[in-house]
């Protein structure tokens, strides 16, 4: 017995040894199949990655696999192993039609242009791929706001769906349509088919609340809103939303009774209702109703620790910041690596943070993401200084990895937008945009900025949708109220922003009633222009109740209207009442600066930097007056000297700048903008500085790509100067072709520019179109005249020279 086991294992061995890669992938396959047909999905997808060993290539394995992963939700897996596919099989249309629907439904356009361009090449005649095409030519209407060409394929969408009538990407599409177009009845219709169908995708929940919001349904507003608690309780922006609603309705005492019942009813060990209860009573009560709760919170709970961390939270927000985060540092002293933990660094990061300490914060965020790499919100604090570092496609990479974890999370889409904008992809940016407004319930800060961008690209109705939703939620936000009779006044929509202000000036605070002052005196300078305008604010800085801000108002439009002499007249009036109020006396100087008594500003600019040497915008004033009395090398020695009172003050930084570039200290200028990038890196008119002067100063590849780095967000720009940054980079990166729509619309935009002009010459030059080249060298010699001695004029001038010789 003992001598024929081996032999019979060699023969066995042998046996199998003989069989190829092929069959040994087969017949994994096989029995991944079998166990999958029987419910043992874990095993059967063993089975299936083991196909892999020996075969990488096995199609029907692969895709099953991750047909199985879209199933079971693990969208990221699956999509990885389709995009797995597409590389082996580039002809196979199933998984370009299966790659298309998921980037629709991810949002992910890129993907679906490229996918389903794909498909609709391998199987023009399907239906599925039809739907792609209406999508993408959707989208392409959307984004051109060509509203006809938009319906068209609404109605194109809607018929199709008689063919397939299960399409998520059709019901999506003609849902749009119906919300764009007001239909809101049909629409709750497909909201309920799509909810029914996905009923934990939170995305349909907020556009049927969305629509239940424009209807002005309140008792549809509240069912929906306490649904969804109930569906996601897990949501903090749901819960944030029902209070908002409360509270909106001044019922406090429901908001209340609403969270202490969550807390009541919360499983064992799930602290998050309480600390919701914590939370709102700090935001309506105080820190001490919320201190209070927590200090009870923690004697009862099992689990102290969340409590003790939104302690520490309250008491870093009083201002105790050193003993909050001694107290978050001494519970990671005695906790053990967990999900908890892990909060706890995010939280003590943010502390760090807001105190300067940035590399301690980081180092915190650092050690969650090797614990725990998809941790939502340290993905997002290591997205937002990536974004700040300019490495913006890191930053989309994370943020999708957050997003994965959580779909509906309003900041990480905020995060995307801006992330999206610093590669000048617009479009997406403003996607995404669009999209947190949704994820946030309509939230205030989301709602406004996406309002704005939609107010800048003229999309005044759109901008009303937006504004209108979250209103109804928050109606006595003053930033909202302010932006809609601002936008009513666009629209010319009088009425309506007579609505407004009559609304702000039912708020009794001071911020309400200056935004309705403000507000009603542009409408009146609409209606029946300036002097009425100056009649109503003379009206109420003469009143009675007067304040000194309503009379300086007054004072700032009669010098922004020309009216001097007035000013001074009330300025010296104002002074002689209020001979101590500094901010006054500066006020004062700008009137003697523009009534042509620059002497006295200087000397009243002066009285006030030596009694508060802080006030770096009274310096930069003294500065300017100093430059037209005594030229740049005097104004810059008062902005040395502001800066050795104020170092840190980014203003002044950018005077002192600004002179050093006129002075011929390029390198020191751009250290400054350097520094001042590294603050904001947000900021426009930094980023286009720098990049600017790197380019235009600087030969070296490092620096360039250093501009490229900076500027690329300007690419769907229509600002002059910033066309020129761009366009001249891109001309200095070998892309001259590419560079001249942007170069030449920066020409004509700022024909006065000797620069702007030299840079398009030199792009005509690269393109070798001599005679448009020279054209522009002429000008650019003309613009500057003949004591201009700037490295590229003279230039020009030789090139003009050895043209003509």
């Amino acid at each position: 017995m003992f001598k024929i086991i081996p032999i019979m294992l060699v023969a066995v061995l042998t046996l199998s040894a003989c069989k190829s890669s092929e069959e040994r992938a087969e017949e994994y396959y096989q029995s991944g199949l079998e166990l999958i047909e029987a419910g043992d999905y874990e095993r059967g997808m063993v089975e299936l990655r083991n196909v892999f060993e020996f075969d990488g290539s096995h199609r029907d394995a692969r895709f099953l696999l991750a047909n199985i992963m879209l199933e079971n939700g693990n969208i990221r897996g699956a999509y990885g192993q389709f995009l797995r596919l597409a590389e082996q099989y580039p002809n196979d249309a199933e998984t370009r039609i299966l790659l298309s629907e998921m980037a629709f439904n991810g949002t992910n356009w890129e993907e679906l242009e490229r996918h389903g361009t794909r498909a609709m090449e391998l199987a023009p005649d399907d239906a599925r791929t039809k739907a792609i095409a209406i999508a993408l030519a959707y989208r392409t209407a959307s984004l051109a706001n060509d509203d006809p060409a938009r319906r068209d394929q609404g109605r194109a969408a809607q018929d199709l769906l008689a063919s397939l009538p299960d399409s998520v990407m059709l019901r999506k599409l003609f849902l749009d349509t119906l919300v764009r177009d007001g239909d809101t009845e049909q629409a709750m219709a497909e909201l309920e088919w799509l909810i029914e169908r996905e009923p934990d995708n939170m995305l349909y929940w907020r556009q049927r609340l969305g629509i239940l919001l424009q209807n002005g349904d309140m008792e549809g507003i509240e069912t929906q809103l306490l649904e969804m608690v109930d569906r996601f309780p897990e949501d903090v922006e749901t819960k944030q939303a029902l209070l908002r609603f409360y509270l909106s309705r001044e019922q406090n005492a429901e908001a209340e009774a609403f969270l202490r019942r969550l807390a009541d009813a919360a499983a064992p060990g799930d602290n998050t209702p309480r600390a919701d209860l914590v939370n709102y009573l700090l935001q309506t009560q105080g820190p001490e109703a919320a201190l209070a709760e927590l200090d009870a919170a923690i004697a009862e709970e099992e689990d102290p620790i969340p409590f003790q961390t939104v302690r520490a939270g309250i008491i870093f927000g009083q201002g105790d910041t050193s003993q909050a985060i001694a107290d978050l540092e001494d519970i990671l002293a005695g906790a053990e690596p967990s999900e908890q933990t892990n909060d706890i660094k995010v939280a003590l990061a943010r502390m760090l943070l807001s105190t300067g300490n940035e590399v301690g914060a980081r180092a915190q965020v650092e050690e969650v993401l090797v614990a725990d790499e998809g941790h939502p919100t340290a993905l997002k604090m290591q997205a937002s200084w990536q974004i700040r570092a300019d490495d913006a496609d890191a930053a989309i990479n994370n943020l999708r990895l957050a997003l994965d974890r959580d779909p509906e999370d309003a900041q990480a889409m905020g995060l995307m937008a801006e992330a999206y904008a610093r590669t000048g992809r617009l479009e997406l940016s403003h996607d995404f945009l669009a999209l947190a407004v949704d994820a946030s319930g309509n939230a205030p800060e989301e709602s406004l900025r996406y309002a704005r961008v939609l107010i800048e690209q003229e999309r005044y109705l759109p901008a009303e949708d937006t504004l209108i939703p979250a209103l109804r939620l928050a109606p006595q936000n003053i930033e909202l109220l302010s932006a809609l009779g601002n936008l009513y006044l666009l629209m010319e929509d009088m009425g309506r922003t007579e609505q407004v202000v009559n609304t702000l000036r039912g708020i009794e605070t001071p911020a309400a009633q200056q935004a309705s002052t403000r507000l009603e005196a542009q409408l009146i300078s609409v209606r029946n222009g300036v002097e009425d305008a100056i009649s109503y604010i003379e009206g109420i800085a003469s009143s009675d109740d007067a304040t000194l801000n309503s009379q300086v108002e007054l004072l700032r439009v009669r010098l922004g209207t020309g009216d001097v002499e007035g000013a001074l007249q009330l300025a010296e009036e104002l002074i002689a009442e209020n001979p101590d109020n500094l901010a006054l006396r500066a006020i004062v100087a700008s009137v003697e600066a523009a009534a042509g008594n620059p002497e006295g500003a200087a000397a009243i600019y002066r009285e006030v930097v030596t009694a508060e040497p802080q006030a770096a915008n009274v310096w930069l004033e003294l500065a300017r007056v100093t430059q037209r009395l005594e030229g740049d090398t005097s104004a810059s020695a008062i902005v040395d000297e502001a800066l050795a009172a104020a170092p840190d003050n980014g203003n002044l930084l950018w005077a002192s700048a600004s002179y050093k570039e006129r002075a011929g200290d390029i390198d020191g200028a751009i250290d400054i903008y350097e520094s001042l990038y590294a603050r904001d890196s947000s900021s426009v008119i930094v980023a286009n500085n720098l990049a600017s002067m790197l380019t235009t100063y600087r030969t070296d590849e490092a620096s360039l790509d250093r501009a490229w780095a900076v500027a690329r967000r300007f690419r769907d720009t229509e600002i002059p100067a910033l066309q020129d940054t761009f366009g001249w980079i891109l001309h200095r990166r070998g892309e001259s072709e590419e560079a001249l729509p942007y170069l030449e619309g920066a020409a004509q935009g700022l024909p006065n520019d000797p620069l702007v002009q030299y840079h398009l010459g030199k792009a005509y030059e690269a393109l070798e179109r001599p005679e448009d080249a020279l054209a522009q060298f002429r000008k650019v010699v003309q613009i500057a005249g003949p004591e201009d001695q700037r490295e590229q004029v003279i230039e020009a001038r030789d090139l003009i020279a050895a043209t003509e010789n």
